[in-house]
């Protein structure tokens, strides 16, 4: 491996990080990737990658909490400068990565033990408090006419899903019946009962049917204004990267609609419209919706293909599409626009295994699966390494890692995210989304591709140091820093 370059400029590969404990999972894989030779090279190349991840990146995590809020920042500059809040988007994948990382299997996996009933009740009114009677939680930077148009309506579904999955971690719900299918309870953030609830309606048949046939967007009122919307709005073939991700924030307002108005398995179905929408635009050659094989294709593909194995339907192009995603990751080919290349790649193969093993019957698994168990058995070191090279150059002097290589040629903006503009200043600097993506998205994808069982990234010891970070919390003070927006 003396080909092998670290292309970041984050240098603490040999600066005593003790992971000596991670030894004995490194000796389960190689005992996995059934010993020899190239279990060596796997075991290897991971170990690389593994370099990367230090508690420097720990105490940066621990370091966005707000204990004022109880939710966390995007990024240091947000927390640092006026004009930034914590946001919904980064306090899911800020507790999520406790779990996915390791840092919580002593712990039962779970991170609500980091919380105390007062966090917990901050961070309870901090989401709630987002949400308005349609049922949608808004971002504190845009206003609700901004979120409702199309550009934003990703943005908007996005904190939809990350709202309504906390509340529910967290044993809470909803004020108001929301377009995702669930139900309020019409109590407000401060406890008390609001006067605009409305806990049923009456559907077409006469009959009770959830309050969230109420709350959904225009454009999901038939299968008429739904076709007339996608094809106005999300250009699958144009601009397949975009139109996944608008439909990948939203397609659970199409189920909740069907569900609420009695419309599944009838000719007035959304959730089936969709699919036929999308079924006439997939390119037979690439199996995605583009006639290319590249980074822009795979990354439309590993956003679409999570609505065909949510609502368990096969994929008619699956044999081209795994074609086409191995061979993006075993390119040499660079990422040109930021992270979400890396790590959509490995989600993109792991989402077409999720469907055919899912999805098709057990007769024609078995052929489609063992195109991918062949590559990585044959050249899975070198995917690895590929992956490494590229992730590497988002990392930063802080162990942190940015969504673009670089960010400091226009200081005059500030970085969008999903339309939220939740991090700080344009500058040289790690961001939640972009860790999430960096760490244990890209390692777990890889050792899903494999089959293989985990290596954790942290354990036991970085949870004492991450923990004693968010005890000894300061609350945070601001710098009167110009924000241009």
């Amino acid at each position: 491996m003396k080909d092998v370059y670290y292309c970041g400029k984050y240098d603490k590969d040999n600066s005593g990080y003790d992971a000596a404990w991670r030894e004995p999972y490194w000796k389960k894989l190689h005992e996995e990737a059934g010993g020899g030779e190239e279990a060596d090279k796997i075991v290897e190349a991971l170990k690389l990658m593994y370099t990367m991840y230090t508690d420097d990146l720990v105490k940066w995590y621990a370091n966005l909490y707000d204990p004022g809020m109880g939710a966390y920042y995007c990024s240091t500059s947000g927390k640092e400068n006026e004009g930034f809040l914590p946001d919904i988007e980064s306090t899911n994948q800020a507790l999520n990565f406790l779990v996915t990382s390791g840092m919580l299997d002593e712990q039962g996996r779970d991170f609500k033990n980091i919380f105390t009933d007062e966090m917990r009740q901050k961070l309870i009114y901090f989401i709630k408090g987002m949400q308005l009677p349609n049922g949608y939680f808004y971002n504190y930077l845009k206003t609700q006419e901004q979120l409702d148009q199309p550009t934003c309506v990703p943005k908007r579904g996005r904190d939809l899903g990350w709202c309504t999955g906390l509340l529910k971690k967290f044993g809470e719900t909803p004020t108001y019946d929301t377009p995702n299918g669930i139900l309020g309870n019409g109590i407000d953030k401060n406890g008390n009962p609001v006067s605009n609830y409305s806990p049923a309606v009456k559907g077409e048949d006469g009959k009770e049917v959830s309050g969230a046939a109420l709350n959904y967007p225009e454009y999901l009122e038939n299968r008429e204004t739904m076709i007339a919307y996608l094809n106005e709005n999300v250009k699958v073939v144009e601009k397949t990267y975009p139109a996944g991700n608008h439909l990948n924030a939203t397609y659970s307002q199409y189920m909740a609609r069907d569900k609420a108005m009695g419309w599944l398995g009838t000719d007035k179905s959304l959730t089936a419209g969709l699919i036929e929408w999308l079924n006439e635009k997939i390119n037979p050659k690439t199996g995605y919706w583009t006639g290319e094989v590249n980074f822009n294709g795979t990354n439309g593909f590993f956003k679409i293909i999570v609505i065909y194995n949510s609502w368990g339907i096969p994929y008619p192009a699956v044999k081209q599409v795994i074609d086409s995603i191995l061979q993006v990751i075993l390119s040499d080919q660079p990422t040109l626009n930021n992270i979400c290349e890396v790590y959509n790649i490995w989600s993109a193969l792991i989402s077409a295994k999720e469907n055919v093993i899912r999805c098709y019957p057990e007769s024609e698994r078995e052929e489609l699966l063992s195109q991918i168990d062949k590559t990585m058995k044959e050249r899975g070191p070198e995917a690895i390494l590929n992956t490494y090279r590229r992730q590497s150059a988002y990392q930063k002097a802080d162990g942190a890692y940015a969504h673009a290589v670089t960010r400091g040629h226009k200081p005059d903006e500030v970085v969008h995210h999903q339309g939220g503009i939740p991090t700080g200043l344009r500058i040289e600097e790690g961001d939640v989304d972009a860790i999430g993506k960096a760490t244990t998205g890209i390692t777990l994808n890889i050792f899903n591709a494999y089959g293989f069982s985990p290596v954790p990234i942290y354990h036991e010891r970085e949870w004492q140091l991450y923990k004693s970070i968010l005890e000894s919390a300061k609350p945070v003070i601001k710098k009167n820093t110009p924000i241009y927006r």
